[in-house]
């Protein structure tokens, strides 16, 4: 059976990306994990991440994304949104403990909020309490 072309079935152009995103389920899901793991492209449509823990996601899942972004150390920056799963696919990559790379494939439900830990520490000093 010939592999599919999923980029065939894309409405937006993807565009490749290399950025540290921590991945984590909604609060309001009994299940709480944090994935840190890479994305690997954005596009209109929303993100796609590698995983070699394919067993806490499903299709429909609801999600909370903080991608930590580069040359911001000083300020801790990171942007943060929450996404759902709309596919995902196994790839043909394994790690070292023979478990199989997965892509998913996420949309935006809203804007990505900035956040910063400097941000925090700046904010509890203004309000008088200690970091």
């Amino acid at each position: 059976m010939p592999e599919q072309n999923y980029d065939e079935l894309r409405a937006s152009e993807r565009h490749a990306i290399d950025l540290a995103v921590e991945v984590s389920p909604v609060s309001d899901q009994q299940e709480s994990f944090c994935d840190k793991t890479a994305l690997m492209n954005v596009s209109g449509g929303g993100v796609c991440f590698s995983t070699f823990e394919s067993g806490l996601y499903a299709i429909g899942q609801k999600l909370c994304l903080k991608v930590c972004l580069p040359g911001t150390d000083e300020l801790d920056a990171c942007m943060e949104c929450k996404a759902r799963v709309v596919w995902m696919h196994v790839t043909g990559q394994v790690d070292k403990e023979a478990r199989k790379q997965m892509l998913i494939g996420v949309c935006l439900d809203g804007f990505m909020s900035f956040e910063s830990h400097q941000q925090e520490q700046l904010q509890n000093i203004e309000s008088g309490e200690a970091s």
